[in-house]
């Protein structure tokens, strides 16, 4: 054990400095560029600004309408509702979106200290995990939910550690209740996370089951709570809403962790990991925690069994996967190893660490200059115009995230227009689109379209969506993405000129 410690503090990373250093490192990223560029960023954007500021803009009045309720996915919106009148909203989203990566690595390095009293080089490992695909498609409420569980779960075990019952029962309470406003998944992590823990200590001390079930009601009932106000919310809104179980996509899912721009770099990070992971479950001189172990292999089940939609929310099952990795990587421990073994850990931990903090950097700079380049389109769309915006997306799908879906967000944050991109799940968030006469262009995922014949189309052609595009109901159309060169265009429909990159068509016939 001293020899493990003190190969740790040759390399620094069990000293507040170094802590601090690290997840200033992991929020390097967002650090570098304005609006952070994630898939679903700028549809945030938009739906903010009619969260914040509907009231004063009379043009999307009769499109838009935003009801506050009590519902399991309003984490980062109330945050924003919070700070866009001290800050400005553009600076208010970019400092939740720094935030909530801030406490997601605060909580891997202090849940590494609390289970094995060091910050191990596993944990290290699992920081980049934190930028996988749930977060770079900008699902923030979730993300900032799952941090919030990682973070309440130290606490609960430092309570749980003191054999304070009351106060571990007060703050679950308190946490669980809270964590579910940000959203669902999170307050289930945090279960699945104490429950873990439970049944681990169930089993090292050969207890009955009858003896589990009763030990678990007693430390982890006030996780109940959030059942109450979740029955309300889905009562109205189609209960669990789920579709779509597909193990090709399962296996995407696993492939695409650490899905950011370039599979060159990507899929080498997952492989690196998952060999991290396959090393310490063989090695004999590395213990691995029951708990998380545990808790590792119950989120890889709930991975496997949940479909594809859940309460309205595509992608559900995709969200897990870092999560998997997180809790397997937390659970391995190095008590065991010498002092040169932890130190070539520490170092590797540390390059891989660095090396996807680049990536993702990189990326993110990557994106936000494909973004910079169609944006200033929007200069040339009247306020209050009514746009069709279309994403023209490839047959064959790309390992790049599709960066601009959402890019009519910024038109409505920016130009007051009404835009077809927004989303409306009811249950989902509070926004509700009001606009028959679009149909079937009112809203997403209507802005999605291929440039040309395809033999499994997931999208109809853009041709087929322009001539079937309501004219009466729209003043412009924005196309963005792989654009033709020479667009066949129905009658009505007149290019404009525009300084971005994309086309910008005016509709003639538009009332």
């Amino acid at each position: 054990m001293d020899h493990a410690v003190g190969g740790a503090r040759m390399i620094g990373l069990d000293t507040r400095l170094a802590f601090l250093l690290l997840c200033l490192t992991a929020i390097s990223p967002l650090l570098i560029v304005g609006m952070p560029p994630l898939v679903d960023m700028y549809g945030h954007y938009g739906r903010y600004v009619l969260q914040t500021d509907l009231q004063n803009r009379p043009e999307l009045q009769q499109y838009y309408s935003y009801q506050w309720q009590l519902l399991g996915n309003l984490g980062a919106d109330l945050l924003v509702h919070a700070l866009y009148t001290v800050l400005g909203l553009e600076t208010a989203i970019r400092v939740v979106v720094i935030a909530t990566q801030a406490i997601a690595a605060a909580a891997i390095l202090l849940l590494s200290k609390e289970l094995h009293g060091r910050v191990t080089p596993f944990a290290v490992a699992a920081l980049p995990l934190i930028y996988g695909m749930p977060f770079n498609y900008g699902f923030l409420n979730f993300s900032l939910s799952m941090a919030l569980g990682l973070l309440a779960f130290v606490m609960w075990l430092r309570l749980q550690r003191s054999g304070n019952t009351i106060a571990s029962q007060m703050w679950l309470a308190v946490a669980s209740v809270t964590i579910w406003v940000c959203h669902t998944y999170g307050w289930a992590f945090l279960g699945l996370l104490c429950g873990s823990c439970l049944l681990a200590q169930a089993f090292a001390a050969g207890s009955s089951r009858l003896a589990v079930l009763k030990r678990a009601v007693i430390a982890c009932w006030p996780l109940l709570l959030p059942l109450v106000p979740m029955v309300a919310w889905r009562s109205g809104t189609g209960g669990l809403d789920l579709m779509g179980w597909y193990i090709g996509y399962k296996v995407q899912w696993l492939i695409s962790v650490f899905r950011t721009r370039w599979a060159i770099f990507d899929i080498p990070s997952l492989v690196f990991v998952v060999m991290l992971i396959y090393w310490a479950i063989r090695t004999k001189h590395v213990e691995i925690d029951r708990r998380m172990g545990i808790a590792a292999i119950v989120c890889f089940a709930s991975f496997m069994l949940v479909p594809m939609k859940v309460f309205g929310s595509l992608f559900a099952d995709m969200r897990l996967v870092p999560y998997v990795m997180i809790t397997a990587l937390l659970g391995i421990s190095v008590k065991r190893l010498d002092a040169k073994t932890l130190r070539l850990l520490s170092l590797l931990a540390v390059a891989f660490f660095a090396a996807r903090t680049l990536v993702t950097g990189a990326s993110y700079i990557a994106g936000e200059k494909s973004v910079a380049q169609v944006l200033p389109t929007i200069e040339s769309i009247p306020k209050g115009s009514r746009v069709a915006f279309f994403l023209v997306t490839p047959c064959k799908g790309t390992w790049e995230l599709p960066m601009l879906a959402h890019m009519g967000g910024v038109a409505l944050a920016r130009r007051s227009v009404f835009v077809n991109s927004m989303w409306k799940v009811p249950g989902a968030n509070p926004l509700d689109v009001n606009y028959p006469e679009a149909f079937p262009f009112e809203h997403d995922p209507s802005q999605f379209v291929h440039a040309a014949y395809c033999k499994k189309p997931q999208y109809p052609r853009l041709s087929r969506a322009l001539a079937r595009l309501p004219q009466h109901a729209f003043t412009h159309v924005w196309i963005v993405g792989e654009v033709p060169d020479r667009l066949s265009l129905p009658q009505g429909l007149e290019p404009i000129p525009h300084a971005g990159k994309g086309a910008l068509l005016a509709v003639r016939s538009a009332r």
